[in-house]
């Protein structure tokens, strides 16, 4: 199961778990199993992949709340709204990768909360629509 992990490059850089490259390198490295394992491994990969999305957003969130103390000082307005901008931007862009990640497998929302519900019921923050 260790092919289930995200894939580092040779500069330790962690690659996007949702970059179309990236899953077919993770289709390819389930290829020898039958249709229903991969089918089943590319759920698990996903509901990973959800995961961490669902944690980066928690630290987006994290950080601003941080950074509170600091609103009461002018000066540092510009810096809120264009981190506020960026982190409605990172959200937005979380999501579509996923959503563009079912559609490259043919795996419908349904189906991820069918088998997350099954497992465990990780998305309270609606990373997955429908959990």
């Amino acid at each position: 199961m260790n092919n289930m992990h995200h894939f580092h490059g040779n500069n330790g850089y962690q690659r996007n778990p949702l970059d179309i490259q990236q899953l077919a390198v993770f289709d390819e490295a389930i290829s020898h199993y039958s249709q229903s394992e991969q089918r089943r491994r590319r759920l698990i990969y996903l509901r990973d992949a959800a995961q961490q999305l669902k944690t980066g957003k928690a630290m987006l969130k994290g950080f601003g709340w941080f950074m509170i103390p600091f609103a009461i000082i002018p000066i540092f307005w510009p810096f809120f709204i264009f981190a506020w901008y960026m982190r409605k931007k990172a959200g937005s862009m979380m999501n579509t990768q996923l959503q563009n990640a079912l559609e490259y497998w043919g795996i419908h929302e349904v189906e991820i909360d069918a088998y997350v519900s099954s497992h465990d019921s990780m998305d309270s923050d609606a990373m997955i629509p429908g959990l």
